[in-house]
């Protein structure tokens, strides 16, 4: 199934749904293709062939020529998936860099290891948020409703809702107020991604969480780019409340700074939740990412197949 999905890492815009095309094959063993020669080679190999042959799992060659654009790239995968006839579905996805106009441009992304534990895109804490945030009143959101339509598309996974939430972890309020106890029971409520609970450092906490809380908004009436903050020894969920007491406002388009958690792409993180899903009958679907540019219609990473059935055929 395709997808063409607007967003930041994981971060889910606006979609649309276009045919089906995918595979059925028996299953077999080897190691993954590197080129599309070497997969011409494997479509002409007999059934017994294909059992010891190799599956494709990653697309180099949608990063330069006529298939770095990313229709081009889509159909190609489609084509080569068809003609692995494998035994399961794979979706191919097109993700789009996102733009001021995005549905979830209000969305800060969070990067985090593999403890829940904030490190920012490049592991080093820092964090961006990468478009003008425009202010037309300083006045925070009342409206229940208001509040809800502006994270309506940004919302927990279903690892987060089904495994993530029925953890308990009790952490140490700094304040001694029950105020963290309280952000982290709503965390589920407030914020998208895979994420789970997890506790901040405590000098970190101090140092950042409620020297924000204390100094308030860094935003005002009008547009401003909004600064670089660090983020390390603060755990997600509390780094998203760090930005939320530094950004109270809602922007010219009415809806509030929202977080989206995500693991880092690297983290083993990624591989327990698949098994945890997995377990509970949830199993991920097995997929092709093309990331794109969205001004130029350019992929700009190797596309790779992911899912619980990925794995076939890779040393």
């Amino acid at each position: 199934m395709k997808f063409t999905i607007s967003l930041t890492g994981a971060v889910t815009a606006a979609f649309s749904l276009a045919p089906t095309a995918y595979s059925l094959k028996q299953g077999f063993a080897g190691n993954v293709l590197a080129d599309h020669n070497e997969f011409k080679q494997f479509e002409g190999m007999n059934a017994v062939d294909r059992m010891m042959a190799v599956t494709k799992l990653a697309w180099n060659e949608c990063m330069s020529g006529e298939y770095n654009d990313a229709n081009a790239c889509e159909n190609l995968i489609d084509q080569e998936l068809a003609a692995m006839n494998l035994s399961f579905p794979v979706d191919t996805v097109i993700i789009y860099t996102r733009t001021p106009e995005s549905p979830t441009s209000n969305a800060w992304v969070i990067p985090m290891d593999e403890n829940s534990m904030c490190v920012g895109k490049y592991g080093d804490g820092r964090l961006f948020y990468e478009f003008d945030w425009c202010v037309e009143e300083e006045k925070s959101m009342s409206s229940e409703d208001s509040i809800e339509k502006s994270r309506e598309l940004i919302k927990p996974s279903k690892w987060t809702k089904m495994i993530a939430a029925n953890k308990n972890v009790e952490c140490i309020d700094v304040d001694g107020d029950g105020d963290l106890d309280a952000w982290h029971n709503k965390a589920m409520k407030v914020m998208g991604g895979d994420f789970e609970i997890a506790c901040s450092e405590i000098d970190a906490y101090e140092q950042k969480v409620k020297k924000a809380k204390e100094e308030g908004s860094i935003v005002h009436k009008g547009c401003q780019k909004l600064p670089e903050i660090n983020c390390l020894g603060l755990s997600g969920v509390d780094a998203c409340r760090m930005i939320k007491e530094m950004v109270p406002y809602p922007n010219k388009n009415g809806k509030n700074m929202e977080c989206f958690l995500q693991y880092l792409p690297d983290s083993p993180k990624k591989a327990e939740i698949e098994r945890d899903l997995i377990k509970i009958n949830e199993p991920p679907r097995n997929k092709v990412v093309i990331y794109a540019k969205l001004e130029t219609n350019r992929v700009i990473s190797i596309p790779r197949m992911t899912g619980p059935d990925a794995r076939i055929g890779a040393q």
